[in-house]
C-alpha cells in the first residue's frame, strides 16, 4: 500500500496498530492546538473500563488513526493531488473534535438542552473548526472545505469527487469505522472487532461515476467479516450490561447536577450553528472526562450527583435486576405494544414508580431500552461492484443483521437476587 507523501512526514507518532503515523506541519499544529489536545482526556468507550480495564484509549489516538487510514483509502481510490489528500486527512483528524465528556454520553445532555438538534457532536465539531481562533490561524483557507467535507447534508451540491472524499470520512466503509473497530478490539482485549483490514483496503473501488465507495468482488468475504465485527462489538462490548449501568448512572448524575443542583448552568450548554457560540465554547472546551467528575464531586452544592459519581468511581454499580426482549412479551400483546411506544421519559417515570414502591431513592432504579442498530446491514449502506454493475451488498449477503432490542431494569445490589 502507498505510504504518505514526504509532505506528511514533518512529525511521526508511534501507534500500536500502524507503527508510525506521519504528520504534516499543519497537522502537527492541529494536534497541538488546545481544542484538539482536549481529546486526550476523553475516553473512546466512556465507562467500558468498568468491564474491560484496559479500554481507556481516547478520541485523540482514534482521530490520528482515522487520518492515517484515510490516506491509504485516498491512495487506493486514485486521489493523487496533495491538496485533496491533505483536506481529507485534516477532515478525518478533526471529525471527533466536538465530542464532550465520555464521548457519545454527553450528547444525551446536549440534546435535552438543545431540542431539535440531532447529532450534537458533529454540529459542535463544525462550530469549533469555524469559530476557534487557534484552529482558524492554522487552517486558513482550508477551513471552509474541511467543514464542507464534514457536512453530509451538502453532498448533493459537491459533485462526484467531493462526494467520494466525503465517503472516506463518513459512509458504510469509512476511515472512522475501519480504525475504531480494530482499535477498540485491541484495547479491550477481544477478537470480536478484528477483520481483514488489508483486504478491504486493497479491494476498495468506486461506482462508475466515482461518486461513492464500493467494494470489488474480491473483497466480498472480507466485507462480510467487517460487518459482522461491528455487530459483535456492539453485542459484546458497546452494549455490555455493566457498561450500560455505569453510563446510565453517569447520565443520571449529570441530569441532577445540571437541572436540579445547578452545578453547571444549563444556559451555558446551549449552542446555535448559525450564531456566535463563544460563551458555549468557553465552557465546552474545559469539559473532559476528568474535569466533569471533579467539577461535580468538588462542588459544595453537589449532593446526589456527587454520591452517584462516587459510587461509579468505587464500582458500586446498580445491578441488572431484569432483562427482557419484545419477544418475551408475545403472550402479552397489549403490554408489548404499549412498551414499544414508550420514550425514554416514559421509562424514567416507570423507574420512579418502581423506586417509590420499594422505598428506594429515585436515582436507585434505572429502566433502560438498549437498541443495537447495525447500519452496515441497512439498505444502501454498503455497495458492491461487479464489473460495471453496482449492487446493494445486503441484497447479495447470506447474513442478515437484525436490530436487537432489549429492556433492562437496574437496582441496588441488595435488592437483586
Amino acid at each position: 500500500m502507498s505510504q504518505p507523501h514526504s509532505y506528511f512526514r514533518s512529525k511521526a507518532i508511534r501507534d500500536p496498530l500502524y507503527g508510525f503515523i506521519d504528520l504534516s506541519e499543519t497537522e502537527t499544529k492541529v494536534i497541538d492546538a488546545e481544542i484538539f489536545r482536549r481529546l486526550q482526556f476523553i475516553k473512546q468507550l466512556s465507562h467500558a473500563y468498568v468491564v474491560y480495564p484496559s479500554s481507556t484509549h481516547t478520541r485523540f489516538e482514534h482521530s490520528l488513526g482515522t487520518a492515517y487510514v484515510s490516506n491509504i483509502m485516498a491512495n487506493e481510490l486514485g486521489f493523487d493531488r496533495q491538496d485533496d489528500i491533505e483536506k481529507i486527512r485534516l477532515s478525518c483528524l478533526l471529525h471527533d473534535v466536538g465530542h464532550g465528556p465520555f464521548s457519545h454520553l454527553f450528547e444525551a445532555i446536549l440534546a435535552k438542552v438543545n431540542p431539535g438538534i440531532s447529532e450534537p457532536h458533529e454540529k459542535i465539531s463544525k462550530i469549533m473548526i469555524k469559530e476557534d481562533s487557534e484552529l482558524d490561524s492554522i487552517l486558513g483557507s482550508k477551513k471552509a472545505e474541511i467543514i464542507e467535507l464534514l457536512t453530509k447534508e451538502s453532498d448533493l451540491f459537491k459533485g462526484p469527487e467531493k462526494s467520494l472524499q466525503s465517503d472516506i470520512i463518513s459512509s458504510g466503509i469509512d476511515a472512522d469505522k475501519l480504525d475504531y473497530l480494530r482499535r477498540d478490539s485491541f484495547h479491550v482485549g477481544v477478537a470480536y472487532g478484528q477483520f481483514d483490514f488489508n483486504r478491504i483496503l486493497h479491494t476498495l473501488t468506486t461506482t462508475p461515476k466515482r461518486s461513492q465507495i464500493c467494494i470489488s468482488n474480491k473483497g466480498k468475504d472480507a466485507l462480510e467479516n467487517y460487518r459482522l465485527a461491528r455487530h459483535l462489538m456492539h453485542v459484546q462490548v458497546y452494549a455490555h450490561h455493566a457498561r450500560i449501568s455505569a453510563d446510565q448512572m453517569f447520565l443520571k448524575a449529570l441530569e441532577i447536577a445540571i437541572f436540579e443542583e445547578k452545578i453547571i448552568g444549563e444556559h451555558l450548554l446551549k449552542f446555535d450553528p448559525n450564531k456566535d457560540n463563544s460563551e458555549f465554547l468557553n465552557l465546552y472546551k474545559s469539559l473532559d472526562d476528568c474535569s466533569i467528575y471533579n467539577k461535580i464531586i468538588h462542588d459544595e452544592d453537589a449532593k446526589t450527583s456527587k454520591l452517584i459519581l462516587t459510587d461509579i468511581k468505587k464500582r458500586k454499580l446498580l445491578k441488572r435486576a431484569c432483562e427482557f426482549t419484545p419477544k418475551d412479551l408475545e403472550n402479552a400483546t397489549d403490554a408489548k405494544e404499549e412498551l414499544m411506544k414508550m420514550r425514554p421519559d416514559d421509562l424514567t417515570q416507570i423507574a420512579l414508580e418502581i423506586s417509590d414502591s420499594l422505598s428506594l431513592k429515585p436515582y436507585e432504579v434505572i429502566f433502560h431500552k438498549s437498541m443495537i442498530k447495525n447500519k452496515l446491514y441497512k439498505k444502501g449502506e454498503i455497495l458492491f461492484r461487479d464489473g460495471n454493475n453496482v449492487y446493494d451488498f445486503d441484497a447479495i449477503s447470506p447474513i442478515s443483521g437484525k436490530d436487537i432490542e432489549k429492556f433492562l431494569i437496574y437496582g441496588p445490589r441488595e435488592f437483586v437476587a
